[in-house]
């Protein structure tokens, strides 16, 4: 295939040089910028190492505000988080994406402590949906893809393209970069995104879209290289091997596909006939599908597994239809009822369910999932239950909708307009 890629090994000329003290904790501003100290003056004292707890279940009554960028456009105007949050946590870090840049912040200080940007001029448009970054599985490098224009040359007019930074965690500088400039005609345009949807252990699934048309890449990250894509399909999940996507029959009619990554992208299966169907991910092993089906009419909300097998069929309202994975073993789903199970993250065997039939518990409204804890909201306030069997812990204080070891983000439990970085405190 004709090659679409230009990499470049170069960092990124705008990223802001940092220092890190340890792999994943945030950088120090400034540090390469200090001037020699005196000999005649003590080092000044550095703070002290933040204390993780894995899984947190218990965070601080305060906390660190975030800048505005963390929160993009997913609050609304009631003050609730109405769509993921374009940040990933990792270590004492969050990294937030922008259409035009990359920050790294301590989420102990909530300052900004590196800003990555893309080498070429950014073409998304103001305020655009940003996507979250996503980690390398070995955790070293934050991706995330910029929708550019590379510049014209002699004969050849510029043209849009996605520029695919990798920033590395411990040192929150762009360890390289690769393009992407084979993106079809209507790539550029109004409503075009360009997001990674996961990662495996080797690749990179990325897809570009603007509602109407869409492309799927996958990008080898150890030779940097696309090893396939198709104008046909938008990614928007990978499990295991296979990335799924919703493609078009005709004008209403609609198809769940798989992909096999390993094999240039080759349809491997098609499952469901229906209409605005929507792919969400549910973890490693698992991905959720709703929407309505073409020949009844009736919801579709079920959980399929890799090689398009169904592993669960959630009822309830298909549309509102959203799960959770904890980063180990299960994975959590809620629909309108409201109705919270938690399911087996690789079989979908379900585990338990609020509300329980015959008892006096209520279902908790689930803002994340993470390491054998769920957290969540009820009319008595923050929650977290054991993942695998659903008992009550310790009330956490705040119910976070990102979380790790370190911290977890949640809405200013005032006035509902700010992210918050609570610290974990046990």
């Amino acid at each position: 295939m004709r090659s679409i890629l230009k990499v470049s090994a170069a960092l990124s000329a705008t990223a802001t040089l940092v220092l890190v003290a340890g792999c994943g904790g945030a950088a120090e501003p400034g540090a390469d910028h200090k001037p020699k100290a005196s000999k005649s003056k003590k080092p000044a004292a550095s703070a002290p190492p933040r204390k993780s707890y894995d899984p947190p279940q218990k965070f601080a009554a305060k906390g660190a505000a975030l800048p505005q960028a963390a929160a993009g456009d997913s609050i609304s105007l009631g003050g609730t988080i109405r769509k993921p949050l374009p940040l990933v946590l990792h270590g004492t870090g969050a990294y937030v994406a922008a259409a035009d840049s990359l920050q790294v912040i301590d989420t102990g200080t909530g300052k900004t402590t590196s800003t990555v940007r893309p080498r070429h001029k950014s073409i998304a448009e103001k305020g655009a949906e940003t996507s979250a970054p996503v980690l390398s599985q070995d955790g070293r490098q934050a991706l995330v893809p910029f929708l550019v224009e590379f510049p014209g040359k002699g004969t050849t007019p510029s043209r849009a393209g996605i520029e695919l930074d990798a920033v590395g965690t411990a040192t929150g500088k762009a360890a390289w970069t690769l393009d992407l400039d084979d993106l079809p005609s209507w790539a550029g345009g109004t409503g075009t995104r360009a997001r990674v949807v996961a990662t495996t252990k080797s690749t990179a699934v990325i897809s570009v879209g603007n509602g109407e048309h869409g492309a799927t890449y996958a990008v080898d990250l150890d030779s940097r290289k696309a090893t396939w894509h198709t104008d046909k399909a938008v990614a928007a999940a990978v499990i295991g091997d296979t990335a799924v996507a919703v493609t078009s029959k005709d004008s209403v009619r609609q198809q769940v596909i798989g992909l096999d990554i390993n094999h240039d992208g080759k349809q491997s299966w098609s499952k469901l006939d229906g209409y605005e169907l929507i792919v969400r991910p549910a973890g490693p092993h698992l991905v959720a599908i709703t929407g309505s089906d073409y020949n009844s009419g009736d919801s579709i909300g079920v959980l399929l597994k890799s090689d398009g097998s169904k592993a669960a069929d959630l009822t309830g309202d298909s549309s509102s239809l959203t799960c959770h994975y904890d980063d180990a073993s299960v994975t959590v789903c809620q629909t309108e009822e409201p109705r919270t199970l938690a399911l087996d993250a690789t079989t979908g065997k379900q585990l338990w369910s609020l509300p329980e039939k015959g008892g006096n518990r209520v279902a908790p409204t689930v803002t994340a999932a993470w390491h054998g804890v769920v957290y969540g909201t009820t009319s008595n306030g923050p929650v977290a239950l054991d993942a695998k069997t659903g008992a009550d812990r310790s009330s956490p204080n705040a119910a976070p909708v990102a979380v790790n070891e370190y911290t977890g983000v949640a809405l200013d439990q005032t006035e509902h307009r700010t992210l918050i970085a609570y610290p974990a405190t046990g």
